[in-house]
């Protein structure tokens, strides 16, 4: 046996990998939009009305707009709700599951 012995079978030992960078570009133009224009509130509202509809939406894009409607029920700074989503915590991370709530806030 030219093998390493590992106490359990047919499992080699992981590689340490390089945690992804995350692009947040969009996240950030989105949020750049709404701060110059705060009554796109309103298209950020529609999105979660239409994507709520959805029945073939994933558990996790259902518990993004879930936790959007939230948020837009404590808050609807701009500045505010783009610390939260941005943030590097869980919830920021559970917020960016769902990019398609921020489409159409830019005129682009």
């Amino acid at each position: 046996m030219n093998q390493p012995y590992y106490p359990v079978r047919n499992r080699r030992p992981q590689r340490e990998r390089k945690p992804k960078p995350e692009n947040l570009s969009y996240f950030e133009q989105a949020f750049s939009c709404l701060k110059q224009a705060p009554e796109r509130i309103e298209i950020l509202r529609e999105n979660l009305a239409h994507y709520q509809q959805k029945k073939h939406l994933p558990k996790s894009a259902k518990a993004a707009i879930t936790r959007f409607e939230y948020l837009l029920a404590v808050t609807e700074d701009p500045e505010e709700m783009e610390r939260r989503v941005m943030e590097d915590s869980y919830e920021g991370r559970k917020f960016r599951q769902m990019p398609l709530l921020l489409k159409g806030l830019c005129p682009e």
